[in-house]
């Protein structure tokens, strides 16, 4: 693949992400092992080489601001990533200081609204779901975990919760998974707001069609027993819009 062609790097993300994703956890782990994370490293430099030399913008003064006449590609990308961060028994190839400080980066991206720093958040809640202890193993020395998790803090006290977005879940449960975090309350927050989000401003969704066998209780009882931050009390849709839309196999209210 010419990495110096948007557009043929678009497809190929498109193809990928279709493939890649936590219910298939062997391709996502073949990703890793055909040199995916490298790809992913010389996409940002060679786009950064392409919008240069195009003169697309008078300057670039950032790599967060690289993408912003192609942000779909960007989107794509970390889309990609965020399925492979699903897959926990991946999740140790992605502590690394060069792919950790670049996801911590984006997290201030305003690139394509929301999605890139969403998305940026996202690949980091499953990360630190893990612990702090896995941070430690992986003597991250590129940016501290508290760094990362006041730029989430950050980034998540920024989007606005009636923001439209790409969706294309197939399933909740990685994301309700990160509902019982209760030593990253950061990560907790980023799927709180994932579902807040999603029931709120896709109302008219049929979400039958998404299987998720447990964990609704689970957000209720963090809402109601005071144990979270301010910033995730504040989202009552959790309480009131889930519990209402969301249908869990083999459970009932």
């Amino acid at each position: 693949m010419n990495l110096a062609a948007p557009e043929a790097a678009k497809y190929t993300l498109n193809i990928c992400s279709n493939c890649f994703h936590d219910e298939t956890p062997v391709n996502c782990e073949r990703f890793l092992d055909g040199g995916g994370m490298n790809l992913f490293l010389r996409c940002l430099r060679q786009l950064t080489l392409y919008y240069r030399m195009s003169l697309i913008r008078d300057m670039l003064k950032n790599f967060k601001q690289i993408f912003t006449d192609k942000p779909e590609l960007l989107r794509n990308m970390m889309g990609l990533l965020g399925n492979v961060a699903e897959v926990k028994e991946l999740r140790p190839r992605l502590m690394q200081d060069k792919y950790l400080l670049v996801f911590s980066e984006l997290l201030d991206s305003e690139s394509d609204g929301i999605e890139v720093s969403y998305n940026a958040a996202g690949i980091l809640a499953h990360i630190l779901s893990d612990g702090p202890e896995s941070w430690e193993k992986a003597s991250i020395q590129a940016v501290s975990r508290d760094e990362v998790l006041m730029r989430m803090r950050r980034a998540i006290d920024r989007w606005a919760l009636i923001t439209k977005r790409n969706i294309n879940y197939r399933s909740f449960e990685p994301i309700l998974r990160l509902l019982s975090c209760e030593h990253t309350p950061e990560a907790l927050h980023w799927a709180v707001w994932a579902l807040a989000n999603l029931t709120q401003v896709y109302r008219d969704r049929d979400y039958h069609t998404y299987h998720a066998p447990t964990g609704m209780p689970l957000a209720c009882i963090y809402v109601r027993d005071g144990s979270t931050s301010t910033s995730i009390l504040i989202l009552p849709l959790i309480h009131h819009s889930l519990c209402q839309r969301l249908t869990f196999c083999g459970t009932s209210e």
